[in-house]
């Protein structure tokens, strides 16, 4: 078996974060260190973390200068001492069996990761969307790839918080900090070291879909990240010799693009959007793609065309 180290970043989830720890403190698998991770919470973050630890030996607090959920996940992985990673964002919570069941899911299969389905909930544990079915069984990285690119609520499959991996995944690997989306710049790689990843169809992770959390803030020229993130993954794609994924993996790179100028004043944002613009409308016209060319259109018009009343 072996110790779980539960990596909780804690920033402004006061109302949240006492369900949160319950829920890993009440797991069925009982050897586990919880490590919350006070990324400068500027609320009562820090002194509830500091209670939980007084209460229980397996919590172990950091407190630390704000730097962003990727900072903090990566503080929480410098300081794991144990052969298995599992995170939980500080405002979402966790079956009691969910550690128990991905970790008998890694042994009994020989996989280097273990992933299960999610739950969309409200405040009130309310399920407020039903998601596709997620199919259960034991896939190899290429598999785990087109599920990525082409499966409705590909999400679990990008997310760091549905899963437990093998805590040798991380070596030399962190996620990178002051981005959003910062599990899209880096699930692929992971994947890219296991041989096989499990997947369980129970729904073990309850993502708690909240007003004023990071996802549902309102579109920015911070979505850019994502827009970065999906073009380095179509360029591992194309690496790797995957070129049903390219296309696909491309073309929504296009669609999160476009839906950022339309939300920006791209104007006032030339030298953020301009590189990503020109790099996939590139790619595009490499492929005798003609989104290519209406992208770059688009860019210019709105980069260089009348200002924006709305901006």
């Amino acid at each position: 078996m072996g110790t779980i180290s539960v990596i909780i970043p804690v920033y402004k989830v006061e109302d949240y974060l006492d369900r949160c720890v319950q829920s890993v403190l009440a797991q069925t698998y009982e050897d586990i260190e919880v490590i919350l991770v006070d990324d400068g919470s500027p609320d009562g973050c820090g002194a509830k973390c500091d209670e939980h630890a007084a209460r229980d030996s397996r919590v172990k607090v950091i407190h630390r200068p704000n730097g962003g959920l990727s900072a903090a996940r990566n503080t929480g992985l410098d300081a794991a001492a144990g052969e298995y990673i599992l995170f939980v964002d500080g405002d979402d919570y966790i079956a009691p069996d969910m550690a128990e069941k991905l970790l008998a899911a890694l042994e009994d299969t020989g996989a280097d990761a273990a992933l299960c389905d999610i739950k969309c909930v409200d405040d009130e544990g309310n399920v407020v969307r039903e998601l596709p079915p997620f199919e259960a069984g034991v896939f190899g990285p290429e598999e785990i790839y087109r599920r990525m690119t082409f499966d409705d609520w590909a999400m679990r499959y990008v997310t760091a918080w549905n899963r437990l991996y093998k805590r040798e995944l991380f070596d030399g690997l962190r996620f990178e900090e002051g981005k959003l989306h910062e599990d899209e710049f880096l699930a692929h790689r992971l994947y890219d070291r296991c041989e096989k990843v499990a997947a369980v169809s129970d729904e073990l992770y309850y993502y708690v879909q909240r007003g004023g959390s990071i996802m549902s803030a309102p579109k920015s020229l911070a979505r850019l990240d994502r827009v970065q993130a999906r073009f380095q993954r179509y360029e591992f794609f194309k690496e790797k010799g995957f070129r049903d994924l390219t296309g696909p993996t491309l073309r929504r790179d296009y669609e999160f693009l476009w839906d950022v100028m339309a939300h920006v004043d791209v104007k006032a944002n030339k030298a953020a959007i301009r590189p990503w613009a020109a790099a996939i409308a590139r790619e595009q016209l490499k492929r005798l793609d003609v989104r290519g060319a209406w992208l770059w259109l688009y860019y210019l018009r709105r980069a260089y065309g009348p200002g924006r009343e709305d901006a």
